[in-house]
């Protein structure tokens, strides 16, 4: 068959059309990345201007850099060979509820048998619930001596107001998500205004709000309440969000989890899932910077997390949306994100939106124009290995990237069979001797039921290797105090949890010990095992080479000026550190490896002439690599020297005035 002369021209263009899109599809992005690629970096210092206080009656003293470059040049973007990308899937926590077990003794406030909630999904609660919050708690005071726990067993209970309390230190225990869930009512006419929203649940503001714990329950804000906030939490130093699903019927409501209010953290939100409202997590004010892991988000139609000036430590932030994961709107505001997987996604928005401080590491996207968008500049990708937006500080020309040390996941246990557990139950006010027979007793849980202890003495007692979990169920111990003591190994990890204080640790013995949700002393010894920390409160010494991973560490040097906490030799992570007080904030020493992802260094008091010159971290022969923000009220109240490093005699030292308040990175290893 012949072809026409005009037919034969038409595919011969097409061939060549088709040639040059593949040419461009394949050929050029490559060409584009090796003539543009940094190696290894490309390394920027962003000039900062002082940080602007978001609380009006205070203004930090947050000095700007002396030397300042050129803003045009692009943020630092470490190159794909520094950090080995890791993918990761967090628990769906609304799928399979678990019903979780517990004995009959463990907390007598039940909010059915004690206080007439039914749980029903009809009746309305509001009331009972109310009352059992209300009970003992007449007045405004200080409730740090008085704690308080309700249980919510099974069911749905049914709600048509806010639930509030006075005081600190309350703590609700649910039987599962999906299992307990306080459910708003339908079309509740007080929470139909979007503009003027309103809680399910609402903790005490201020700074004073201690061990505020929810976990194992559901809050559902029903349909038709678009004014609806699922909680309004504050907790300050410890106190925890854990296994918590917030959601909304129809998508509508305000907020799931509103940590606005002054002065949320330092607290841990931990495994918790937010489906639908306009945003599922809002942060404001520069203080205290909570601490987040596991957080899955789904369904926001305005952005997943809105920070308004605090500084958050994130770490496996999951997201299935089609807005914004992150909106870091304040100078000041600051954001450590690492593991972060977004999925969704629109083609023009970025999943990160920063116009503040922001340190991204292994973060996966799809669906987003890019990972990033800072400022007025998209960086270019859909994943990030490593990313500062800011100046990377280093004394002796260490390598520009985080220390990046290993992280290992905190073990957990949970016997479902109630004939493995045993009470601590005294004979007396004081009574501790039957404690050393329950530990002998061969069961794997030592419970505490919740309640208030004594101990005339700081008693020891030997934990041997049948016992996996001791928990206190928000108890504490007044007095001197008790001390468990780790003598014998076993391959199985120690869990301590939920002691407001009065509880020691010993580790004497190489097994894994997991300390949890409250104010602990601790001390280490030459066989120490690995330690996990998680939403505590204490100091910490690291006395010998070690490992240690710790989530929400608040330490507080109030009474006197002293190290906070000492690595001698060990391998320490921290994911959220909040401190305050006088006295260096961490000493890395005899080669020891020190990482710090956030929050916020706070000295509070007035320092001496002689206190300004200890310098808040100091580094000899170790290695060491910081993000964190300070908050400086006063000329007199903060170091004058943030980091002091010494390497082979020579001492170096980056001081206040030379950095902005937020440090982006610092880096001290070889």
């Amino acid at each position: 068959m012949r072809i026409s002369a005009k037919l034969r021209r038409f595919i011969w263009l097409f061939i060549l059309f088709v040639w040059v899109a593949l040419a461009a599809i394949f050929l050029v992005p490559q060409l584009a990345l090796k003539f543009s690629r940094p190696t290894p970096l490309q390394v920027v210092d962003i000039a900062s201007s002082n940080i602007t206080n978001t609380n009006s009656s205070k203004k930090p003293i947050s000095p700007s850099p002396t030397e300042k470059s050129s803003s045009s040049k692009p943020p630092i973007l470490v190159s794909s060979n520094a950090i080995t990308p890791t993918t990761f899937t967090n628990k769906t926590i609304d799928r399979n509820p678990i019903k979780k077990v517990f004995p009959s003794d463990f907390i007598s406030a039940n909010v059915k048998t004690q206080y007439g909630a039914k749980g029903d999904g009809v009746t309305d609660d509001t009331a009972a619930i109310q009352k059992a919050l209300n009970d003992e708690r007449d007045e405004e005071q200080d409730y740090f001596g008085k704690p308080k726990a309700l249980y919510f067993p099974a069911g749905t209970y049914l709600i048509s107001n806010t639930l509030n309390w006075k005081g600190c230190c309350m703590s609700w225990q649910g039987q599962g998500v999906g299992i307990s869930i306080i459910k708003l009512k339908d079309k509740t006419k007080s929470f139909g205004d979007r503009n003027a929203p309103k809680p399910v649940i609402q903790t005490i503001d201020g700074n004073m709000s201690f061990r505020q714990n929810i976990t194992d329950l559901t809050v559902d804000t029903g349909k038709n309440n678009p004014g609806a906030i699922g909680i309004d939490y504050i907790s300050n130093n410890f106190g925890s969000l854990w296994n918590v699903l917030i959601r909304s019927g129809d998508g509508q409501g305000k907020v799931g989890l509103d940590m606005s209010r002054q002065w949320a953290g330092p607290c841990l939100i931990k495994n918790v899932q937010i489906n639908g409202f306009d945003y599922g997590i809002v942060t404001k004010n520069l203080e205290y910077g909570p601490t987040f892991e596991e957080i899955t988000l789904q369904q926001q139609k305005v952005a997943g997390i809105l920070n308004d000036g605090n500084t958050l430590a994130i770490r496996k932030l999951q997201s299935k949306n089609s807005v914004p994961v992150i909106q870091n709107q304040a100078p000041a505001g600051m954001i450590i994100v690492i593991d972060g997987n977004f999925q969704g996604g629109a083609a023009k928005a970025s999943a990160i939106e920063n116009n503040g401080y922001l340190y991204a590491r292994n973060i996966n996207t799809s669906g987003y124009k890019s990972a990033i968008h800072h400022k007025e500049t998209i960086v270019s990708g859909t994943s990030v290995s490593e990313y500062v937006s800011d100046k990377i500080y280093n004394l002796f020309g260490s390598p520009m990237r985080s220390l990046n040390l290993p992280i290992e996941e905190t073990p957990v246990f949970e016997d479902k069979n109630l004939a493995n557990w045993m009470a601590f139950s005294p004979q007396w006010y004081g009574e501790t001797d039957s404690l050393q027979d329950a530990l002998n007793s061969g069961k794997s849980t030592i419970y505490f039921p919740f309640g208030t202890y004594f101990s005339h003495d700081k008693k020891v007692f030997k934990v041997p290797a049948s016992v996996r979990r001791i928990v206190g169920f928000s108890s504490i111990v007044n007095g001197g105090g008790i001390v468990f003591r780790v003598e014998q190994n076993s391959d199985k990890p120690l869990i301590i949890e939920q002691f407001g204080y009065g509880v020691t640790i010993e580790h004497a013995s190489p097994r894994t010990v997991v300390i949890q949700h409250g104010g602990y002393e601790y001390k280490d010894f030459p066989k120490s095992g690995k330690l996990f920390l998680e939403d505590v409160g204490g100091s910490l010494r690291i006395n010998y080479p070690h490992q240690v991973w710790a989530r929400q560490l608040n330490v507080e040097t109030l009474d006197a000026a002293r190290t906070k906490i000492e690595n001698k030799g060990g391998t320490l992570w921290i994911l959220g550190l909040k401190t305050e007080g006088k006295g260096s904030v961490i000493n890395t020493t005899k080669g020891g490896k020190t990482e710090v992802l956030g929050t916020l260094i706070y000295p509070v008091h007035d320092f001496t002439a002689q206190e300004k010159q200890e310098a808040a971290f100091i580094s000899n022969n170790s290695s060491q690599s910081l993000i964190y923000s300070v908050s400086a009220y006063g000329e007199n109240k903060n170091y004058d020297i943030q980091v002091e490093e010494t390497r082979n005699g020579v001492k170096r030292q980056l001081l206040s005035k030379d950095f902005p308040g937020r440090m982006p990175l610092f880096v001290g290893y070889k």
